[in-house]
């Protein structure tokens, strides 16, 4: 049957690198990088390596299967009965249709699959749901949000070609996990071997951590406390920040009157500064001016003060080192060297020339990712640490810290400037048909539009969130509670597993126990798909087409200088019999539903196929994903003049290559007149009338209080708690051979994580150990007000005396999980789901909790 390597895409984690698989007489039996590529250049990682014995799994679903039991809970059975494919579809046709018939908004449809985001959002708008947004998925909310607003996009990483000063709080940047993993380990590699300090700030001593240059402890929940003690060393201490930079590329120095807005123009309607060669008030974008940031003033018998003096007092009042001492266990001597270390790396004012063009130099950067947001002052959390990077005057710009391409190929997307000079994006109209939305993402300046909540992620209350993945769990369990008018009966999952990467499976189970019908699409039995009524089994994506492009350049191409690149996902072999896409079985419901014609034309919106008639979907076809697939690669094509054809992807070809980036995509920041805020005057506004909807509506327990325009520290909901009882933190960090929940049941990830001593354990610092009479090796009990695990105790100095660390999303109960079931422990069985721990700027859902742990006599 041959020997030969077939080029697609891995999708062991979301980063979707360039591979070429090995298929030998119709089996899989290897897998390497493709050194071509840039998303891998020859290399792959563990998981990506793994996936073959996913493939050949023998728990793989080959059938479908009815649910016979009407009872659903954790750990009940649901009585699979095996079914026939026809019978399947039918039973969803029946269900669904009758859905539509009543209120079609009462589908959701929750899914993972974000590289093919068009289609879920393509079913939704076919079938006339809203809903078609739920990614249950423990993400960044504020962390997009606050990429979004100072970097006009909705990711980041550090300029790893440039930066000799690597700053990671609550981040494994270039270890192993987040975006565009295999580039950032090089990069990482390169920058340590050319003599970059690396700085890790976490209370667990991470994989990161371990080969930094120093590891500093941290309380979970303060970093954002941390941050702001750091500004004020710069501003209030050394006197040590890029003041050319926030006076021109930030509102800075736009003037705040006594209600804490902008003074504007009485004409124009435009922000003023004051000018001090002219010593007066003028328009923000006024010429030759020389804007003070500091200083009181008055403009029409109003007085006013700059934005940045404001935050001065503000942060000189209310973060002095000793108090952040004390909310954050870090000594503020070491607060204020990191500061000033960070900052003289920095070389405010340095300059380089790429390509002809002098551009800033910023060789220093702070970089953080989920740990940072999951809290709910996560959206502060992680402004405060932006703002550390405004002070050192880095973003978008060589050395500094980038956001992913905040201008797109062939100006698909543009990063601009408001009608206030401030930075924002057209993005998610641009990839999502005008919608404004995409896989959950949204803009969040300007603000968008407040009212009643339409649909289940509650974006109507939520005008300055850039991301709202997983709100939706709260108006399923509840919709009357969120005024929802309707009350949702039916979902479509897919590659999601809630009752596991949610908070508190209790309260997933219950949400999930309110809906009438829910088909699931699996490679596998889980802990989410025991609650569904009809299951279909999912080919896999070595069985697969997807759509095209797989590494969307928003998120999934390296920003900075390189080329344009878009990659495949296409089948390696075959699927067993009768197995198919989850996307083409639907495609056949939508058929039998109707409204066929409506999701071709939604499809041709998002992907841009309308552009081009002869590659447009037409509405009375119902088209394969390898067509879909050859058609949006032939669109890509022609924007890259060359003709892509049914075989193009072949060894030699596994991705169709794009133009060289220009110097403006590489780095935006120096060409963008387009300034990021260090003070957040939308906020008051829009924040007034999120309340009054919120109170006429009888929704008075709807907290509005965090809308404030200076960035400030709040504590966790456990930070409140006496700690008597409940008298240490759990916290979590994540394992560079695992993705989300899926690969703790392979075989071959599993046999590396029994080698290591920590992977499947709660590690618990020495010294606290010892005050509890607990011993390296002992099994505990780990209880919080929410729940109770069990676990194996190791003992180490890597983590912080007041914490118990687990890793990953282990602990797995599902019985079709043979190789993960009963390894490591659960975190997330100890945390509450609860609107208490709900930030309502960005919808966050709090990660932290209070645990008490005792010895167990139970070995």
């Amino acid at each position: 049957m041959g020997d030969e390597w077939v080029p697609t895409s891995c999708t062991g984690c979301f980063n979707a690198c360039a591979i070429l698989a090995r298929r030998k007489d119709g089996k899989i039996v290897d897998i390497k990088g493709d050194r071509r590529a840039p998303s891998s250049k020859g290399k792959v990682c563990g998981k990506s390596k793994a996936r073959i014995a996913d493939m050949y799994n023998p728990m793989r679903l080959k059938k479908p299967l009815k649910r016979t039991n009407p009872e659903k809970g954790l750990g009940v059975d649901p009585k699979w009965a095996e079914i026939g494919w026809e019978e399947a579809v039918e039973t969803v046709t029946k269900a669904l249709a009758q859905v539509r018939k009543e209120d079609p908004r009462k589908l959701v449809i929750a899914s993972f699959d974000i590289h093919n985001y068009a289609v879920p959002q393509s079913l939704g708008v076919a079938f006339g749901t809203p809903n078609f947004e739920f990614y249950p998925v423990s993400c960044g909310n504020g962390l997009h949000t606050a990429f979004f607003l100072t970097l006009g996009t909705l990711n980041a990483e550090i300029d790893l070609d440039h930066c000799n000063y690597i700053l990671l709080p609550g981040s494994q940047y270039g270890h192993g996990v987040n975006n565009n993993t295999l580039e950032a380990i090089q990069g990482m590699a390169d920058a340590r071997r050319r003599g970059a300090k690396l700085v890790v700030i976490d209370p667990i001593c991470s994989y990161a951590a371990a080969k930094a240059d120093e590891w500093i402890p941290i309380r979970p929940g303060t970093d954002g406390a941390l941050a702001l003690g750091m500004v004020n060393v710069l501003i209030n201490g050394l006197d040590l920040y890029d003041k050319e930079y926030l006076k021109g590329k930030t509102n800075a120095p736009y003037l705040i009157d006594g209600s804490g807005k902008y003074a504007r123009h009485p004409d124009s309607g435009k922000p003023l500064i004051w000018d001090l060669k002219e010593n007066r008030a003028v328009e923000f974008d006024a010429e030759n001016t020389e804007p003070a940031i500091e200083g009181s003033f008055k403009t029409a018998g109003v007085a006013c003060r700059p934005a940045f003096h404001l935050l001065k007092e503000h942060i000189r009042r209310n973060y002095p080192l000793e108090k952040v001492e004390t909310i954050t266990t870090v000594p503020r001597a070491t607060i204020a060297r990191i500061a000033k270390e960070l900052a003289e790396a920095a070389r405010i004012g340095s300059t380089i020339e790429m390509e002809g063009k002098k551009l800033p130099l910023r060789p220093a950067a702070v970089e953080f990712k989920r740990g940072i947001s999951h809290h709910k002052n996560g959206f502060f959390n992680c402004f405060s640490l932006m703002l550390l990077n405004v002070m050192l005057g880095n973003l978008n710009v060589p050395g500094g810290i980038l956001g992913t391409n905040p201008h797109g190929p062939f100006g698909i997307w543009k990063t601009h400037a408001d009608k206030d000079g401030m930075i924002t994006t057209n993005l998610f109209q641009a990839t999502s048909g005008g919608r404004n939305s995409m896989v959950a993402f949204m803009s969040p300046y300007p603000p968008n539009p407040v009212s009643e909540p339409k649909t289940l992620n509650l974006r109507d209350l939520f005008p300055v969130s850039g991301f709202l993945p997983g709100i939706a769990a709260f108006p399923i369990h509840d919709p009357e509670k969120f005024r929802i008018p309707y009350r949702p009966e039916a979902m479509v999952l897919c590659r999601t597993n809630m009752v596991l990467t949610s908070n508190n499976p209790r309260f997933q189970a219950e949400m999930l126990g309110k809906l009438k019908f829910i088909v699931a699409f699996a490679l596998k039995l889980d802990e989410t798909v025991e609650f569904a009524d009809i299951v279909i089994p999912d080919a896999h994506d070595f069985e697969k087409h997807w759509a095209f492009p797989v590494n969307l350049p928003a998120g999934f191409q390296k920003p900075g200088p390189g080329d344009w690149y878009f990659q495949t996902v296409q089948p390696v072999v075959e699927p067993p019999p009768g197995v198919r896409n989850w996307i083409e079985v639907m495609m056949d419901v939508a058929e039998k539903l109707g409204i066929l014609g409506e999701f071709n034309a939604e499809m041709n919106r998002i992907t841009g196929l309308m552009m081009i008639d002869d590659l447009a979907l037409k509405p009375d076809r119902k088209y394969t994903m390898k067509e879909i697939r050859d058609r949006t690669a032939g669109l890509i094509g022609a924007m890259c003049g060359k003709e892509i054809t049914p075989d193009w992807f072949t060894e030699d070809r596994s991705f169709v290559p794009g133009p060289k980036k220009t110097i403006e995509e590489s780095y935006a920041g120096p060409f963008l007149n387009a300034r990021a805020p260090i003070y957040l005057e939308h906020f008051i506004e829009v924040g007034e009338e999120v309340k009054k909807v919120t109170r006429r509506l009888g929704m008075d327990w709807w907290d509005t209080s965090h809308y404030n325009p200076l960035a400030e520290w709040r504590p966790c909901p456990v930070h409140e708690e006496d700690g008597k009882e409940y008298d240490l933190f759990v916290v979590n960090s994540r394992l560079p051979l695992h993705g989300q929940s899926y690969t703790a049941d392979n075989p071959w990830v599993d046999d590396i994580c029994k080698r290591t001593r920590m992977d499947y354990s709660v590690i618990m610092h020495r010294g606290t150990a010892a005050r509890k009479g607990i011993e390296d090796g002992d099994i505990v009990s780990i209880e919080s007000e929410a729940g109770k695990v069990k676990g194996k105790v190791r003992l180490t100095e890597g983590i912080h005396p007041e914490c118990v660390g687990m890793f990953g999303v282990l602990g797995q109960w599902g019985k079709g999980k043979v190789i993960a079931r009963g390894k490591g422990t659960h975190i997330n069985s100890l945390l509450k789901h609860d609107w208490s721990m709900v930030g309502t700027l960005t919808g966050q859902l709090d990660f932290c909790a209070r645990v008490k742990i005792t010895k167990d006599a139970e070995r």
